[in-house]
């Protein structure tokens, strides 16, 4: 736990003017990890951005990292609650893809694990809590060349806590919550012979919304590492990582006629004047044995050589074997008088995935000029076994899958088979995806305060699905080949030691839909590419430190239908996005900081048109606020070991459906929490929501329900160090 003993001591030094001096058992390293968790940490390495191990400031683009502390202090125990507090996130899932967030007009988002892709994105996110994790890094805007293929909006980074010589640490954690929600957690740093360390943290995590019927998530997660020199010039990094999540899923909300509801709301409005009823707030309508879990394995080995002092050489492997279900009703339509129509589907992911990644460094100079340079490659693998099973839209389906809107006996997952009669309602699916990639990065210092930085990717990637249709006893096997190349060039200029301006270019290549789900159709179809555009400014100061951004995203090849034929599906769709991001962290007092961002947009289709012949231009894309803010404010009492904070959210309205019939309306929360330190403990008692605010979340559905959020909550926690 580095970060939090680090603040520890840092704080024991403020508060005791020249004590470092006086203290010199103090180790140096801690002091300066404290001023580094502080702020923006634009001096902060970040393996996300680039392979070259640029800071923040020498990188031309958006970075945003969240530490383990600022998690602590914003009390986001899920990864889902810390990354809607990074610059310009927010949005929401389902239960089957519960990240689902945009950034800068996108929900194409990739995401990684200690650096390697997380093999597609979507259903393959799980909820997951906070406790194991470093810090989680954010690159915003398109990225393929750094990892490939999905990164339009950007990448996102979760880097596991890792053995380190120079911070052992033990630590434990604990809370207790609204409804019984209870978190624990426990972690065990330290060194062994010469040159090795250790890493172990686990964290058990069951949280449940009360003010949802059967809405509740049980997280397991095991994350271990080991790290030693094998040979004077050689280290080898071994990881093995467990995690296994369960739950009572909730898929949301339905919308009513304002004259059925009882108390109606303005969380939603539609032109239909359909809306949110707060007294169904509580309604749970899925299926009383529904399952949704998911179990993971990772393994993971890294060597690093120093070949010579200007050469480093890195391989790193990597083995990952997910098993994921779902088993519930996910649909909640209402039907007059006051029915709600609801659907079955069972769906399985048996799902292996390999990567091997292989890169040189170097780091010397060219002409006289200082320059860094990495090249190298990587090859994969995902093996993909899907049994999908969907309930057919027959009236005698609809019969008897009905409950009641205001008590629904919702009742058991009814398996009579006559319920999936019809084409495509009972599939086994196979995938096999094969990527191979090569890349380059470089940065070059032209002149003492100039830097350029330049990148290329080629990807090639192979698809090869079949489809077994077990109510019709057809099997259709098909695949494609897919090639992109990626580029990013930008500069860097430092106008004082301590501020830099930069912009850059960089492209993107994302798929028309899944891979894993790519349909014989869609497989005809290139990659879609977007580009962007942006430039931006950073700065350190005595007491604030603060970026700025500029930018302008466009993505091609977006699937439409034809403008003269409905009924022909063509690729010449395309979407754009412009806006600013605004982050700042400022020491008003000693004791008293205020940390905050503010992200404004324009996203919208530029050419889209519907099966139903609509278009869409002008429309903004579903799940994307044009308008997010947080500011966060932090007091330390001066006489008492004692720290208040306050935090808020706004977050603009976005619409469901392409349409931009269904709005979702805006809203503003506040979350509070008071800690007292008595060592060795950090105790720490928490609300969220202060208000109880009623709002909702984008749930998948375009017209049906939404996922309302959860209403205010109390916990009292404790954090321990020994």
């Amino acid at each position: 736990m580095r970060k939090v003993v680090s603040t520890a001591a840092f704080a024991a030094c403020a508060a005791v003017p020249g004590v470092q001096a006086q203290e010199p058992e103090l180790p140096a390293i801690r002091v300066e990890a404290a001023s580094e968790a502080d702020g923006l940490r634009l001096d902060s390495r970040s393996s996300t951005a680039s392979r070259l191990g640029l800071t923040l400031r020498e990188t031309p683009a958006s970075v945003e990292i969240l530490s383990q502390q600022t998690l602590r202090e914003r009390g986001a125990s899920t990864l889902s609650d810390a990354l809607r507090g990074a610059t310009g996130l927010a949005g929401g899932g389902p239960p089957s893809s519960p990240t689902t967030l945009s950034s800068r007009g996108f929900t194409d988002i990739l995401y990684l694990y200690d650096g390697l892709r997380m093999s597609g994105a979507g259903s393959t996110n799980r909820v997951e809590d906070t406790w194991n994790y470093e810090r989680i890094e954010v690159l915003k805007g398109p990225a393929s060349v750094l990892q490939g293929d999905s990164a339009i909006g950007g990448i996102v980074n979760f880097q596991t806590k890792r053995p380190d010589r120079d911070n052992p640490s033990r630590e434990a954690m604990f809370s207790y919550g609204s409804y019984g929600s209870t978190r624990t957690g426990i972690g065990l740093g330290d060194n062994f012979g010469e040159t090795g360390a250790y890493r172990i943290d686990y964290s058990h995590n069951d949280s449940r919304v009360g003010t949802i019927d059967r809405n509740s998530n049980k997280l397991d997660h095991l994350t271990t590492g080991i790290a030693f020199d094998v040979a004077p010039a050689t280290r080898l990094d071994l990881s093995f990582d467990y995690s296994r999540d369960t739950g009572h899923a909730y898929w949301g909300t339905p919308l009513v006629p304002r004259s059925v509801a009882r108390d109606p709301t303005g969380v939603v409005s539609t032109p239909d004047g359909r809306v949110l009823d707060r007294s169904l707030a509580r309604n749970n309508y899925n299926v009383l044995d529904d399952r949704n879990e998911a179990e993971a394995y990772w393994l993971r080995a890294r060597v690093t050589h120093t070949l010579t002092p200007a050469w480093t050489l890195r391989n790193e492997f990597a083995m990952n074997k997910v098993d994921r279900l779902w088993k519930n009703s996910e649909s909640a339509t209402y039907t007059a008088p006051g029915f709600i129509d609801r659907d079955q589907t069972i769906i399985t992911h048996h799902q292996r995935y390999l990567i091997d990644r292989f890169d040189a460094t170097h780091s010397g100079t060219i002409a006289g000029l200082s320059n860094k340079f990495v090249v190298g490659g990587e090859l994969s693998k995902t093996s993909l076994d899907s049994e999908r099973r969907f309930s057919n839209r027959s009236a005698s389906t609809a019969d008897a899958l009905r409950v009641s809107l205001r008590n629904p006996a919702v009742g058991y997952f009814n398996d009579d088979p006559a319920l999936m009669s019809g084409p495509g309602n009972r599939t086994d699916l196979t995938t096999d995806v094969r990527g191979a990639a090569f890349f380059l990065e470089d940065s070059l210092k032209l002149a003492e305060p100039w830097t350029v930085v330049a990148g290329y990717r080629y990807d090639r990637i192979r698809v090869d699905r079949s489809v077994t249709d077990l109510n019709v006893g057809s099997r259709s096997e098909f695949g494609t080949r897919y090639s992109a190349n990626s580029a990013r060039l930008g500069t860097v200029f430092d106008l004082t030691p301590s501020s830099s301006v930069y912009a850059q270019y960089t492209n993107a290549t994302i798929p028309v839909g899944s891979l894993f789900l790519l349909s014989q159709a869609n497989a005809s179809y290139p990659l879609a590419k977007g580009e962007q555009w942006e430039a931006g400014f950073k700065q350190t100061l005595e007491n604030v430190e603060w970026t700025a951004a500029v930018y302008h995203i466009k993505l091609e090849n977006v699937l439409s239908r034809d403008q003269n034929d409905a009924r022909l599906t063509v690729n010449n769709g395309r979407q754009s996005s412009r806006g600013v991001e605004l982050s700042a962290d400022w020491r008003v007092t000693p004791q008293f900081t205020l940390s905050g961002n503010v992200a404004v947009l324009n996203a919208r289709f530029d050419s889209l048109t519907e099966a139903d012949g609509a278009s869409r231009v002008g429309n903004t894309p579903p799940n994307v606020p044009e308008r997010v803010a947080n500011l966060y404010a932090n007091y330390r009492l001066a006489d008492l070991p004692m720290n208040l904070f306050v935090g808020l959210n706004h977050t603009g309205k976005i619409y469901t459906d392409n349409a931009n019939q269904i709005r979702i309306n805006s809203h503003t929360t506040v979350d509070a929490a008071i800690s007292y330190r008595i060592r060795p403990a950090l105790l720490t008692f928490r609300v969220r929501n202060l208000t109880d605010r009623l709002y909702a979340y984008y749930g998948g559905r375009a017209t049906s329900q939404v996922l309302l959020a959860p209403g205010r909550t109390y916990e009292l926690g404790a954090t321990f160090e020994f």
